[in-house]
């Protein structure tokens, strides 16, 4: 009865029971069951990206201007409690926490329009990094523009000429546009506008000479690189050596003085960048790091499973044939795997992506061409043993064609091992594309981890401190390296009877 072969049936049912057995061994597994879980829930991401992330700004990931409103190299908010944190100010919604926007219009006695903008907003530790300034306007006749920011300590900062105390500064010096007519949106980063020499030279100068201060030529480099940030600073002897934040509240004035009564002036938007964002902080252009950590999951799934299960199938059905046929075959298949599988991969696929254009299906076909042979390798010396098993010399006696021998009766017994090989294989398959992408040899037109490294290496993100955007996508490739790790080691386990003792 042992040496009769099994029926088709019998020989399901078996493979039935086995899964059923082998899924009710992995439920007893911590170590299984916690890799598992992490599966689904990043699996969840990366199928419900659209809900969980934010789509739009991962089309507009190259889209600068798109950014242009969150802060540069900005580190999370939970590790800089002491940032600044974002406010935005539309023409919906005039107030926010921490800040508020006071509109006024009326005429001067020489006839002019006045369109004052106040935004009073409160520093407690930190101040913003920048603040944008978006306005809707439309004007037929010459404009000038108003800019002076009130400090706690009781200082006014002019910013712009005063356009009651002479000619003032057009609206051309402020905003790029025209001084006489003009019907359309303004904008300007005030962080620019400041530390321009120019402005430098007319506006921080004159104020702190009237402070004591004496502006030789170092003290105006700090300014060109850190005035914005003096206009917060407390007046201190130190002042250009040591900053030293003044807390309390401010008043930035926007005021269009304008010839034209019918002109028209709105807020669209206003923006006090923070020196923090989010969960996952921002880089060099001010790009949400949390929505490319979170839509990279997805091309790290669709990279590790798709190499890891055609390498192993192909490995395994590949390994099983040349067991199975032995002799010559079997020697010129193993000489062919052997080849292959010493040939050092990462240097071959960099020198392949120097020489063609990267796609993330070429890489995933090169991991599929490279990594078959460790899997036909072990799988053709388990094919040795299994096809001198009495149930397949049994089925062989009977007639069976090569076919049915190693499909049916041969390939079902290595299957639990390719199972857990294939688990095990992903990291590698994961590493490898975030490898090639950190040395800049990726997809382009594909967002991975690999590509975020790469632009912190570029942006020296290690050495500035910028540790955020270095060390979260290491944690995520790490994560899914070690989810798959966890479901190999307990299939492996539940398998090998070795490994139970």
């Amino acid at each position: 009865m042992t040496g009769r072969p099994k029926s088709s049936r019998r020989r399901f049912e078996d493979l039935r029971r086995g899964l059923a057995n082998l899924a009710r061994e992995f439920r007893r597994s911590k170590t299984g069951m916690t890799g598992l879980t992490i599966l689904v829930i990043l699996t969840f991401i990366a199928i419900f990206f659209p809900i969980v992330g934010n789509p739009e700004a991962i089309d507009n990931w190259t889209n600068l201007e798109y950014w242009q409103d969150n802060p540069k190299k900005a580190p999370p908010c939970w590790a800089a409690s002491d940032a600044f944190r974002t406010v935005v100010i539309t023409s919906n919604n005039t107030s926010a926490i921490g800040a508020e926007l006071v509109a006024r219009e009326w005429m001067a006695p020489d006839g002019r329009k006045v369109s004052s903008f106040s935004l009073l907003f409160k520093v407690e530790k930190k101040p913003p990094t920048n603040i944008n300034v978006e306005f809707r306007v439309s004007y037929k006749k010459t404009t000038r523009v108003l800019i002076l920011l009130e400090r706690p300590d009781g200082q006014t900062v002019y910013l712009t000429k005063d356009p009651f105390e002479g000619r003032g500064t057009s609206v051309k010096d402020v905003f790029g546009v025209a001084t006489t007519k003009f019907n359309g949106t303004v904008s300007k980063q005030l962080s620019s506008y400041v530390t321009k020499p120019k402005n430098v030279e007319n506006f921080l100068r004159p104020w702190l000479e009237s402070n004591g201060y004496k502006i030789g030529t170092a003290e105006t480099s700090v300014l060109t690189k850190s005035g914005f940030d003096i206009l917060f600073a407390k007046l201190t002897p130190n002042l250009f050596n040591q900053l030293e934040y003044l807390p309390g509240r401010y008043n930035l004035t926007i005021a269009f003085v304008s010839k034209d009564p019918e002109s028209s002036f709105e807020v669209k938007k206003i923006v006090l960048v923070g020196g923090c964002f989010g969960l996952a902080g921002s880089d060099k252009y001010g790009r949400d790091l949390l929505q490319g950590l979170l839509y990279g999951v997805k091309w790290a799934l669709i990279i590790g499973l798709l190499a890891s299960l055609a390498s192993t199938l192909i490995g395994g059905v590949y390994g099983v044939v040349s067991g199975y046929a032995g002799g010559v075959v079997d020697e010129v298949m193993l000489r062919i795997a052997q080849v292959i599988y010493s040939i050092p991969v990462l240097p071959i696929l960099i020198l392949l992506f120097a020489i063609i254009k990267p796609s993330i299906w070429i890489l995933i076909g090169l991991l599929v061409v490279f990594g078959w042979p460790g899997m036909a390798i072990v799988t053709r010396s388990m094919a040795l043993q299994l096809k001198e098993e009495t149930y397949v010399e049994a089925a062989r006696a009977i007639g069976a064609g090569h076919f049915r021998l190693v499909f049916l009766y041969i390939l079902p017994q290595i299957l639990p091992y390719m199972f857990a090989s294939i688990a095990l294989s992903v990291p590698g398959a994961v590493i490898a594309e975030a490898s090639l992408s950190f040395l800049g040899l990726g997809d382009p037109t594909i967002l991975t981890w690999g590509k975020i490294l790469n632009e912190a290496q570029n942006a020296a993100a290690t050495i500035n401190g910028y540790w955020w955007w270095v060390l979260l996508p290491g944690i995520m490739i790490t994560l899914v390296g070690t989810t798959f790790i966890l479901i190999g080691q307990a299939l492996d386990t539940i398998l090998n009877p070795r490994l139970k003792r």
